[in-house]
């Protein structure tokens, strides 16, 4: 992806709240991160900025693409009290909690597994920065 395509400014991190125990899944590659649908770069920091990118897609346009791309059957939904941006070499890339709804996990995507927090023990401090991000705005 270039700079110049919209979806480079775009992360999704997925997961899935089981709605009556809070159980917790998120949804990452194999190969490494834990956003999709490709890993941050190695020099990107938290953005400590109130401010977004200047020009950014629509979450619904992020998700619907994502949709795509996993070949997910079921609408993902945006988790809007989630707000992150990642400072990167040359541009700042909004990050997008999406949420799987119901009570069962789909299969996963080829390529992605899903894990629980604890899981990501031994993962890069920033990717766990993410996990614990979005553990705080799901469960409180």
């Amino acid at each position: 992806m270039t700079r110049n395509d919209p979806a480079a400014a775009w992360r999704v991190l997925l997961c899935h709240k089981h709605p009556v125990s809070a159980r917790l899944h998120f949804l990452v590659p194999e190969q490494g991160g834990v956003l999709l649908p490709r890993a941050l770069p190695r020099l990107a920091v938290v953005s400590e900025s109130e401010q977004g990118p200047v020009v950014q897609s629509h979450p619904a346009m992020a998700l619907r693409e994502l949709q795509g791309m996993l070949g997910v059957n079921v609408d993902l939904e945006w988790v809007d009290a989630f707000h992150l941006h990642m400072e990167t070499p040359g541009e700042l890339v909004a990050i997008y909690l999406a949420a799987l709804p119901g009570y069962d996990l789909v299969e996963p995507p080829p390529r992605t597994r899903w894990i629980q927090l604890p899981q990501s023990v031994g993962m890069p401090w920033l990717d766990r920065e993410v996990l614990r991000r979005a553990y705080e705005v799901l469960i409180g």
